[in-house]
């Protein structure tokens, strides 16, 4: 009986919040003996006098798994009452919402993840944690002092169980990062500082930036992309046929769609792959064309149409309808599509080298991609233009001194393929008021691979203000001690999406280095081939010091 003494704070917290009821909990009840064993209760909770119909599983399957317990044996015995509780933090906040932006300062969401417990994660490295909305006390609830192999417990004066190391190959870090007040307007004509943190701290250290990108991350979807939803309950994934098919269940709802996957390796002999936007009008696997012949790598090809046309509609807005563009429906589709490969090894695909590249409206896609979700190795947006790797305030600028739309404006690209929500076109012609610009979303990408391929000889674009954005980019890559890990090119005298010859060993060379681990020079700054002369002037737009990050 000793090796269940302390597992009754579990059992009478789990009670307590059953028989009080959770009016914020999921909407959504289990009504069914298999939802009631997925929830880590069997009908053997009776000796309780608790259904598993009723009950929700608030950790307990988890917590007494970690201290080699079954929770039937655990229902079913009498179990004493401790001496005295456990010492710990005062709290912990297990309340999640797949769909939100992330813990914001001063709210009731802020505990850090290191205080949390033990923490349910998937195969695939991805955080799932309860729905409920209780703040239940550490100290007499889910600390659990570690047991040895003949179950004998631990005395309460010995060190508890250590957490689990969370793992680095994670689609972001959101959930460990408290996210402040985010402004809606601001008075900068230069380019905002991606180092300056919401509370008006610059970061000093390559540590910080893990937040600070989390930051620029929220910032993006509550101003211009919209919510990324993280963490569905179930993502699963089938392989038959050189078809990889995703079904994805959260909140009651499910949806599925598939992925062409060519050249692919074997379970034991899994290859790298480049995931790539095609299908419908633009075709292919991506757009660089034979850029990448000879390198024995999988392809895998993504239709956005399938999941979340710009008409409308699709797969993703029946999952999550809150008024989200395209763009970042794309994205979390990709991620979901990581998650699957992650759970299905016999699709044959190295999960840990991915690369991501899209042209033109793909290319905005591809860089959203890179930007929000950590396990892309390499992204390769081409020809991206407004919305991807060009500035907002220079084309504006570009477009005034013009005295037209030379280059796609804010507000038609705001609302041209419901790429963004509907409110951020309201800051045309306001572009200086915008609390970032898109050097932040490049930023996001770093300190990982990133080559930007970009067309000069196409005006709608944006060639000055893509250039400006590739240079201004590079300063993070610089503090981080990771410029060989980024390249700009920009290339004109060729058709749109239609990559020249010249910027064939550029890609050649990333893949190599990023996927296949090879020797390739990379890391620079190209524009030589340019038909006009573009001068960066960096004092103009760049009014902060880059740090050089310890």
């Amino acid at each position: 009986m000793n090796k269940y003494k302390y597992l009754v704070p579990v059992a009478v917290v789990a009670f307590g919040l059953w028989a009080c009821g959770d009016d914020s909990s999921s909407s959504a009840e289990c009504l069914t003996s298999d939802c009631g064993t997925q929830a880590g209760l069997s009908s053997d909770g009776a000796g309780l006098g608790l259904s598993s119909a009723t009950v929700p599983d608030l950790g307990l399957s988890s917590a007494l798994d970690g201290a080699g317990v079954s929770s039937s044996s655990f229902f079913k015995d009498s179990i004493p009452m401790p001496p005295k509780p456990l010492d710990g933090p005062d709290s912990v906040n297990i309340n999640s919402s797949s769909a939100g932006v992330g813990p914001v300062a001063g709210s009731s969401a802020t505990a850090p993840l290191s205080s949390a417990g033990p923490v349910a994660t998937s195969s695939s490295g991805h955080r799932h944690r309860s729905s409920s909305s209780a703040t239940v006390p550490v100290s007499s609830a889910v600390v659990i002092p570690p047991t040895s192999s003949s179950s004998a417990v631990v005395p309460a004066s010995s060190e508890t169980a250590p957490q689990p190391v969370a793992s680095d190959f994670v689609e972001d870090h959101r959930s460990e990062c408290q996210i402040g007040n985010i402004p809606s307007s601001v008075n900068n004509a230069k380019l905002p500082d991606p180092f300056m943190g919401l509370d008006g701290k610059r970061i000093s250290t390559k540590a910080e930036w893990k937040c600070r990108r989390e930051e620029l991350g929220a910032m993006f979807e509550k101003l211009m992309f919209g919510t990324k939803p993280r963490n569905p309950e179930k993502v699963e994934g089938s392989y038959s046929g050189g078809k990889l098919t995703i079904k994805v269940t959260d909140k009651g709802k499910s949806g599925s769609f598939s992925v062409k996957i060519s050249n692919a390796g074997t379970k034991d002999k899994p290859k790298p792959a480049m995931i790539g936007f095609g299908g419908g009008m633009m075709g292919g696997c991506g757009s660089l064309g034979n850029a990448t012949n000879g390198l024995d790598i999988a392809q895998i090809t993504f239709n956005p149409d399938d999941v979340a046309p710009e008409s409308g509609g699709g797969m993703f807005f029946q999952l999550y309808n809150q008024g989200q563009g395209t763009i970042i429906a794309w994205a979390w589709c990709v991620s979901r599509i990581i998650d699957a490969l992650e759970k299905t090894p016999e699709a044959g695909i190295d999960v840990k080298h991915l690369a991501m590249t899209g042209c033109s409206r793909w290319g905005k896609g591809t860089l959203a991609v890179g930007a929000f979700d950590e396990r892309i190795a390499l992204t390769i947006p081409q020809e991206s233009g407004s919305g991807g790797a060009s500035l907002w305030r220079v084309g504006a600028q570009v477009n005034k001194q013009k005295g037209k739309q030379f280059v796609q404006g804010l507000s038609s690209a705001g609302t041209e393929g419901k790429w963004m929500i509907s409110s951020f076109k309201n800051y045309d012609g306001r572009e200086n008021t915008l609390p970032f610009d898109q050097h932040m979303l490049v930023a996001m990408v770093a300190p990982r691979a990133l080559l930007i391929l970009d067309n000069a000889g196409q005006e709608w674009l944006g060639e000055v203000p893509s250039n400006y954005c590739g240079q201004a980019s590079k300063e993070v890559y610089d503090a981080l001690g990771a410029t060989e890990n980024y390249t700009y090119s920009q290339e004109g005298g060729h058709g749109h999406c239609q990559l020249p010859n010249g910027q064939f060993d550029e890609v050649k060379d990333f893949m190599n280095k990023f996927l296949l681990g090879k020797d390739a020079k990379t890391g620079k700054i190209d524009y030589t081939k340019n038909t006009q002369t573009i001068s960066f002037k960096k004092s103009e737009w760049i009014d902060w010091e880059t740090p050089s990050l310890k």
